[in-house]
This record gives C-alpha cells, structure tokens and sequence, in this order.
C-alpha cells in the first residue's frame, strides 16, 4: 500500500479488486453483477478491508452501497510498510459454496452462498468471468466516511501502490492434488530431462552475458547472476510431455537500484521466437534476496530448447536466477 500514514495519508484509497464482466459497456448493472474487493485501505490506517457488492443499490442483500465487509490488521509490519499478499478464494468444491479473503495467507472474512438470496448468487456467478482491477483512488465515500471529508491540505500527494505479481489459479475438482516434494527432482546438467523438474539455472549449454557465483539459497550450488538487457542461457530438450504446461516459475533475486526493472522472459526453440511468457522483477531487497515468481505462458507440449532471455529498457544488471520450473 502507499507508504503514508497519518495526516499526510487522509484521502489515500489503494484498491486491489475484480468487477463482474457484463459491467463492460453497461455500468448500469452494478452491484448484482457482483464486485469483489480484495484489498481495499483508506487514509493510511494499518487495516485491509475485504468486500462483497451485490443484489441492488441502495440497500438490498448486500446492503449498498456498504457491501458486506470486514478487516483486520496486516500482520507483522504493517499495511503500508512492507509488502503483503491478498488473496481471495471462489470455492465451487463445498455446498453451499463459499468466498473468502485473507492477508498473508491468514482467513479474515467469507461469504457464503446460504447467505443470500438465489437469484442475487445466481447473477453474480453465472455470467462470463471478472476482470482485475488495481488503483489508488483520492478522496470518496470510503475515505470521507472514516475521516472526511477528503483529502485535505495536510495530504502529501505521489505515494504510489507497489505491486510485485498477480497471479490467478484455477483447481478442478476430484482429488485434491498431492503435496509436493520438499526438494523437487532435478534435471541433470546439460540440458533434457522433464520441464516439471527444477531445471538449475547453471546447466545451460550456452549462453550470452551470463556469469556464475555461488548462492546462498537453499540447496546451495550456482547462480546466475548480474543479468541483464540481451543476456541469455539455452536449456536444450526439455520435455513438456503431452499434458499441457501453462506456468513458469523463476527463482530470482535482485538488488536493483530503485526504478530498475526488467523482464524474465521465455522463449521455444529459437533465440528470436516471440516470448511465451515472462514476468517482471525488480530490487527484492539484494542480489541474494530470493524469491519464487509466478507467470503464466501459452500452452506447451511436446520437446524443446528452452531459451531464456532477459531484456530491460535500461543498461543496468537486474536480475539474479537459480533455478527455474514449468507447472501445468
């Protein structure tokens, strides 16, 4: 969340939401196509609020244009001082079936589908699908119900949201997956082996700009590091077998000066085949700060050379890599 608190916070309002498909092109249809917010915060305070909006406004079962709300604090640091997860959960394997939010991974609000009327749910779950939406807004309802009205001469304004990934997964039903290993098996170095393994980054065949240390992650070995715009490492024969991969997870680490950025991007086959996914990263607090990063990637199957390559619209290092893996 913006890093400002107090007086100098009063009108923030930092948003992390999905609002109903058919809304596109209407905007008349608000609230009963549904909106869930899964992070909302007003004025600096050290809280998230999860909420539901739907039914009809005002009022209705969700009593608009309030919704159905709770919050707690974050926990450890607070809100605005350090990065936090959000989460909410659509949960179709229960009946009824069930909402949920939660902060770093702890539950502090659901709604249940018992809750409201049938046809309320109905026109909130049967339409094509959400879309994601992630904003600071200034002043409003929120912010001037708390402490308005807002924002007043005391706000210092540019305090800006900071978003390190989001990622949406989807689980179908049957037998819940089982827990994976602890320490993933590895593929061996020189390239082949299964893209479901954790592929170290060190066992490329070839590469361009790239240079080894050793790391201190777990599972010790080698990292690349100091990567940068045009580096690139080739990972021959990966096995994708016939059951499509849809992810790619990175193991990374940055110490980046502040604003610099770039991509982890991956490409099939050829150096200049289009990318089929990246994510992007920026300083994670040190070169051997690490962390695994989500991203999503066109359907794979089959056996290729796995080209990864790095690209940033400024000259200087941004990333560190230790290993890297494909999810389906």
């Amino acid at each position: 969340m913006p890093n400002v608190t107090g007086a100098a916070a009063l009108g923030y309002w930092p948003a992390f939401w999905a609002l109903g498909g058919p809304y596109r092109g209407n905007n008349w249809n608000w609230p009963s196509i549904g909106e869930f917010d899964i992070m909302e915060n007003v004025n600096g305070i050290n809280s998230v609020w999860g909420v539901m909006h739907c039914g009809v406004n005002p009022g209705g079962p969700c009593n608009e244009t309030t919704g159905i709300a709770n919050n707690r604090a974050c926990p450890g640091s607070s809100c605005q001082s350090a990065f936090h997860s959000y989460r909410f959960e659509w949960d179709t394997s229960i009946s009824p079936n069930q909402f949920r939010w939660y902060v770093d991974g702890t539950q502090f609000h659901s709604v249940s589908q018992g809750q409201l009327p049938a046809d309320t749910w109905a026109n909130m779950t049967s339409h094509a699908g959400y879309f994601i939406l992630l904003n600071v807004a200034m002043g409003g309802a929120f912010p001037d119900a708390l402490n308005g009205p807002t924002p007043r001469a005391e706000t210092v304004p540019d305090h800006p949201m900071l978003v390190d990934y989001v990622a949406v997964s989807t689980r179908g039903g049957g037998t819940p997956p089982t827990t994976p290993p602890t320490t993933p098996p590895t593929n061996p170095p020189g390239g082949g082996g299964s893209a479901y393994s954790t592929i170290q980054a060190e066992s490329y065949t070839q590469q361009g700009g790239t240079a080894l240390e050793t790391t201190t992650d777990s599972g010790g070995g080698q990292n690349l590091r100091a990567l940068g715009n045009g580096d690139w490492a080739l990972y021959p024969g990966v096995d994708f077998s016939s059951s499509a991969a849809h992810q790619f997870t990175g193991r990374v680490a940055s110490g980046a000066a502040g604003g610099v950025s770039g991509l982890v991007e991956v490409r099939l086959d050829n150096r200049s085949n289009a990318p089929i996914g990246s994510f992007a990263i920026a300083s994670t607090g040190g070169w051997q700060s690490w962390r695994s990063v989500p991203a999503n990637i066109s359907a794979v199957t089959g056996v290729h050379d796995v080209y990864l390559t790095f690209s940033s619209g400024q000259p200087a290092d941004f990333v560190n890599l230790n290993w890297f893996t494909f999810g389906h």
